[in-house]
């Protein structure tokens, strides 16, 4: 009963590794169903059917389980699963590893990939309690459970959080099963919680600061992973004019307490009539990979009215974003929908970006070809608006002292160039941009940041476009108030955002800092000194350009209304990492001896009892009961006495009982070692019963805590 208890435990401990695959909250239940339900019907069977019968009684009851609890599936009788539940059951077990290599840990809640951690669990513990009740094996049983163990960290690599902690309860729990499948005694078994009690804690604090522990290799590198889905439809770009033209129309509504510009398209590829993004979207349950540098942490609750397409609004750079459907662009952290979209609320939590002018000054572009490429014209020529544009581009950041002085001098140039004219014709081709530059000199945020773009790209600067919006209006009472109201962690006020607050920016990337924004569209009003006043630019964005333009210090940056500002977490070891690395030596060593004092003395036997001839085996039995008395305390040296001196001094310290099973082995020894007659296979079975009788009188006389504290000696690693 209690190893069944220890291997349920076990099982359940490497089922529970799976938390950075699955949220903890749905994993528990599906873990302790599948870990306890095999658990009691290994009681119930015992002894009442054979395997051949244990295993489908078994598949059938995972089967009804799964069907009932993950699939919510009728069945029939009450108790049988239905065809379509079998059906979606095992279909869930062959896509999980799919589903799972082509999703952003951790999946979404009501994935049905966590059909795969059920069938693990259930067919680990179903094997475990069966080799613990047919077996005399020790730690056999717990080899059942280390497939669960091995495939939760493998795919939890990707994941958040650290396999670790569970390992340390996986291995310390080995250990118990092994005292108590030894030891059958309710002392083995409280020897056994203290070892785990001191084990645990110390593999827990230990293995995280071991080297590697924060950067483990992901076996996803192996595996050539699906292509993400790209998304079609019309280019962002090309709705602006149409959001422009009406300005009224609402088309979400955002609660936060931030003012920053809100993204919602990243167009990185150019083809010479149109922009369109590259991105490749792939499912998450809530983390959004790829952010790294310090960042103001902004909370967004979002309601979607009338916007159009599979984008999904949120300020750059998203972290985790929870809904349903929504699916993520790694690269960019770009977000997009799968479901119905009016009416659509969802919930992100972005990291804003801060930039110095110091740090942008002394950096270069970053080496990025996509980022820089001017394609050719339909028929393979080179258009001559290459040219023109690169010429333009040299003339507007003569005397920059650097690519960040270039980009700045090339976004105030656009700036004095051109108006803003929201009834400009829409296009953002090669023809339309020469146009808009040298003769209509009027346009859109459309053309201005198309513009910066190909005029950055002609002189080196990989550039892209962002398609998004400024922050809106406050509007009480605005649809999806009364449910944002209701969201604890979301401070600020509701904002509508409506059609005449799209804005497009261009974004450059820099070796070392990443994608930093400019804003060369002018305001609608042209107000300001010089008329060079940027539409939509964040107080912080106008600052740096103009430090970065006139080389003067450094001004102070910029105070958002964020309440808070974090780093985004990276594996950096602070003072008490530090403190933890200078134990993790002495207290791996200590781990490895327990491991070792444990783990030695059971091979070692396994070897004698298996040994190839049967002299060996007859040998192995008396050195295995002479290393069990010493173990136990008895007074005995095999060096000093004789076979049967040793039998008669044992046969003093465990009892009259002893006499028969010692005599019979110190003979069996000398005969096996020194006589002339070979000894069999039935005289090495014989050794070994009568070691057997052995042990159970040496576990019955004498108290667990001494051949505890003996069984921890160095000395058990050599005898």
């Amino acid at each position: 009963m209690a190893a069944v208890g220890v291997v349920v435990l076990l099982v359940a401990s490497g089922g529970m590794a799976f938390d950075g695959v699955f949220p903890v909250e749905a994993l528990v239940p599906v873990v302790a169903v599948a870990a306890g339900g095999p658990g009691v019907l290994a009681l119930v069977l015992a002894g009442r059917l054979p395997v051949w019968g244990t295993i489908p009684v078994s598949v059938l009851a995972w089967l009804t389980a799964v069907s009932a609890t993950l699939f919510r599936a009728d069945a029939w009788l009450g108790f049988v699963p239905s065809p379509a539940a079998v059906r979606a059951a095992l279909i869930g077990v062959r896509d999980a590893g799919g589903v799972l290599l082509t999703t952003i840990l951790p999946a979404a809640p009501g994935s049905t990939a966590i059909v795969l951690v059920s069938f693990l669990v259930w067919a680990a513990t179903t094997a475990g309690t069966e080799l613990v009740l047919r077996s005399r094996a020790i730690l056999l049983p717990a080899a059942a459970a280390l497939p669960v163990l091995a495939v939760a960290i493998v795919f939890g690599v990707a994941g958040e959080g650290s396999g670790v902690p569970y390992a340390a309860v996986f291995a310390g729990l080995v250990l118990l099963l092994a005292l108590v499948r030894a030891g059958r005694s309710v002392g083995a078994l409280v020897a056994g919680g203290v070892l785990l009690a001191v084990l645990v804690p110390v593999g827990v604090v230990v293995g995280p600061v071991l080297p590697r522990a924060d950067r483990p290799y992901d076996v996803r590198e192996l595996v050539e992973q699906p292509p993400p889905r790209p998304i079609r439809g019309v280019s962002a770009l090309d709705q602006v004019s149409a959001w422009l033209q009406n300005p009224q129309r609402e088309l979400f509504t955002v609660r936060t307490s931030s003012e920053a510009n809100l993204r919602l398209a990243v167009l990185d590829t150019f083809d010479g009539v149109s922009w369109t993004s590259s991105a490749g979207f792939v499912p998450t349950g809530g983390r959004v990979p790829g952010a790294a540098g310090e960042r103001d942490i902004v909370e967004q609750r979002f309601t979607l009215q009338k916007l159009p397409g599979p984008w999904l609004p949120a300020a750059d750079r998203p972290l985790r974003a929870t809904g349903p459907g929504i699916v993520v662009d790694p690269a960019t952290g770009a977000l997009a929908g799968t479901q119905a979209r009016e009416g659509l609320t969802y919930e992100v939590t972005s990291g804003l970006r801060r930039f110095s002018a110091a740090e942008l000054r002394g950096a270069g572009p970053a080496a990025d070809p996509a980022a820089l490429r001017l394609p050719d014209g339909p028929d393979g020529r080179t258009p001559p608006q290459r040219a023109r544009l690169r010429d333009l581009a040299r003339r507007a950041t003569a005397g920059a002292r650097g690519p960040a002085q270039q980009a700045a001098k090339l976004a105030a140039y656009l700036r004095k160039l051109a108006v803003n004219d929201v009834n400009s014709p829409p296009g953002h081709g090669y023809r339309s941009i020469e146009f808009f530059l040298t003769e209509s000199k009027r346009g859109t945020t459309e053309q201005f940041a198309a513009s910066f773009a190909l005029l950055a790209r002609s002189i080196g600067l990989p550039s892209r476009i962002v398609v998004g919006f400024r922050p809106g209006e406050p509007a009480d009472g605005a649809p999806g108030e009364a449910a944002s109201e209701a969201l604890d962690g979301v401070a600020g006020g509701v904002r509508q955002v409506r059609g005449g607050d799209v804005l497009a920016w261009a974004e450059v990337a820099f070796d070392g800092i990443g994608w930093v924004p400019f804003y060369p569209t002018p305001s609608r009003t042209r107000a300001g000194e010089g008329g060079d006043v940027a539409e939509g630019a964040p107080k912080q964005a106008r600052e740096i350009e103009q430090a970065i333009n006139n080389e003067s210090s450094e001004p102070e940056p910029a105070k958002t209304p964020t309440p808070k500002a974090t780093p985004v977490p990276e594996p950096r070891p602070g003072a008490a990492g530090g403190l933890l690395l200078w134990l993790a030596v002495p207290g791996g060593l200590v781990v490895l001896y327990l491991v070792a004092v444990a783990v030695v003395p059971l091979v070692r036997r396994s070897r004698r009892r298996r040994a190839a001839s049967a002299a060996g085996r007859v040998v192995g039995a008396w050195r295995q009961t002479v290393f069990r008395l010493r173990g136990a305390g008895v007074p005995v040296s095999s060096g000093a006495l004789t076979a049967r001196e040793v039998a008669y001094r044992a046969e003093a310290g465990l009892g009259a009982e002893a006499r028969e099973p010692l005599t019979v082995l110190a003979d069996l020894a000398n005969l096996a070692t020194f006589g002339a007659a070979p000894v069999d296979h039935a005289d090495a079975d014989l050794a070994w019963r009568h070691y057997t009788a052995v042990d159970a009188l040496v576990r019955r006389r004498v108290p667990v805590t001494r051949r505890l504290v003996r069984r921890l000696s160095p000395l058990t690693l050599f005898r």
